[in-house]
């Protein structure tokens, strides 16, 4: 009778979309985990935070990350701290209430079953969720298990994620309508794919059509309409990216998420106005209150933005090694002439980190290339170029920021070559392949202008398909 009425509630979802659309001020939550938990280990603890984010966000909130380290609250944003215990085989939720106009509400509820206890903490926040039964297991026994899974593939690192997939496979098939825990298979075998070994299109096929089964469980789930998309693009294939998060943004049009997405597919393909209209419509949704990505926004870089690309980058180093930042730091002041500055950041990039290695490696190549060593700079180039021979999910955009390296090296054929594995893995953002000084020495060269015709032809047909106007839809004021 659960799944049943749940069927009906979701047949009904467009309209309730529609209403809550029309409801009035857009309305911001931010779930955190709070201090009293007892004998709830951490990733139970963040899977039943990713799960109550997703009952907000199907009930019509804007759902913000939560700041590093938790944060002071943030102005207009109403805050819900989930705490609970392990009792027995059962859990007793409660939660901590921050009203946006500063009141205080402890809520224990009532109810002894965990998932009717999660939609008593958001209707006391003032939500109602019309997808709660497709977002909740139907069993209450596996609401912990699958908060687990849901936790390590979302938020845990590569191996903890490839590790979850035997897990939620079993989940999946004890819950077959669980849209959570098909999506914690789609991203098992997503991390899965971004481990280098022999391009396998049958396991691409298998990560697709996971998320596919997760958005048929929930039509437009959120969570999974912004993972797909950023699977789809990152193996070049942003047309069916922009379909999947156009169609969950028409179904809940208040969720910041989708529009980053949006922003991603959009800017990697050259649709730059449609970029930076889901990113106005992003900024609307969260009201300058949170970043959602903390991936640095090159939709700013390739439109000629660059001051307010570098604002958003800061000055850094900061104490914390962040490869990534300190990359396009250095990165952007090489594009503005500020050759000393720039050097200073390459090497700050190469600090010890645990992630964007890749990015390191790059960093590396200019620093070398800066301290005037072409040739040490050249091989780390060519030993990364060879590094990522094997990746069954390519990145365009990288392999396109590895052609311009090249440029900057100083060899134009190894610069042309990344430059038309980049656009056949995807990256076809035209105006930055025109407009990046560091491969102004190729525009003279037959192949070269062959690939802006190829690219021009695609950018045009997808400009079509998602005008920018499109981008920004139903978020007032954007």
């Amino acid at each position: 009778m659960r799944r049943v009425f749940a069927s009906a509630l979701l047949l009904l979802v467009p309209v309730l979309s529609c209403r809550l659309e029309r409801r009035g001020p857009i309305r911001r939550v931010i779930v955190v985990e709070g201090p009293a938990w007892v004998d709830v280990q951490p990733a139970e603890r963040a899977g039943l935070r990713l799960l109550l984010e997703d009952l907000a966000e199907t009930g019509g909130a804007t759902v913000l990350v939560p700041p590093p380290g938790g944060g002071p609250p943030l102005a207009g944003v109403l805050r819900i701290a989930l705490e609970g215990s392990r009792t027995g085989s059962g859990l007793r939720l409660q939660a901590r209430i921050l009203g946006i106009d500063g009141s205080e509400r402890d809520l224990v509820p009532a109810a002894p079953d965990p998932r009717d206890q999660l939609q008593q903490v958001l209707a006391a926040a003032g939500f109602r969720s019309p997808a709660s039964a497709a977002i909740l297991p139907d069993d209450p026994a596996r609401l912990l298990p699958l908060a687990e899974v849901y936790a390590a593939t979302l938020t845990g690192t590569d191996q903890e994620a490839r590790a979850a997939g035997a897990k939620a496979q079993a989940l999946a098939a004890q819950e077959p309508e669980c849209a959570p825990a098909a999506l914690a298979c789609a991203e098992s075998a997503y991390r899965r794919l971004l481990n280098p070994s022999p391009a396998n299109l049958e396991a691409q096929m298998v990560c697709s059509q996971a998320f596919e089964t997760a958005l048929n469980l929930l039509p437009g789930y959120p969570r999974a309409a912004e993972e797909a998309g950023r699977f789809y693009t990152d193996t070049g294939n942003q047309r069916r990216a922009l379909e999947t998060l156009f169609s969950a943004a028409d179904r809940w049009p208040r969720s910041s998420g989708l529009r980053t997405g949006m922003a991603y597919a959009a800017r990697t393909t050259g649709l730059l106005e449609g970029a930076r209209a889901a990113l106005r419509a992003r900024e609307v949704l969260e009201g300058g209150a949170a970043a959602r990505d903390l991936f640095p926004e090159t939709t700013f870089l390739y439109t000629g933005e660059w001051d307010r690309f570098g604002a958003w980058l800061g000055t850094g180093p900061g104490e914390r090694p962040d490869p990534l930042p300190d990359f396009y730091r250095g990165y952007l002041r090489l594009l503005q002439g500020r050759r000393d500055e720039a050097l200073l950041n390459f090497r700050a990039a190469e600090r010890p980190a645990e992630s964007d290695v890749q990015f390191q490696s790059l960093a590396r190549a200019y620093r070398l290339a800066l301290d005037g060593n072409r040739p040490e700079a050249l091989l780390t180039l060519r030993l990364l170029t060879r590094s990522r021979q094997d990746l069954r999910v390519p990145d365009g955009e990288f392999t396109f920021k590895l052609a311009e390296a090249y440029g900057f090296v100083g060899v134009p054929d190894e610069a042309m070559d990344a430059a038309q594995l980049a656009f056949s893995q995807g990256f076809g953002c035209t105006p930055w392949f025109e407009r990046t000084p560091l491969l102004a020495p190729l525009h003279d060269l037959p192949r070269w202008r062959a690939l802006l015709s190829h690219l021009q032809e695609r950018q045009k047909l997808l400009e079509e398909r998602f005008p920018a106007r499109g981008f920004g839809a139903k978020v007032p004021g954007a």
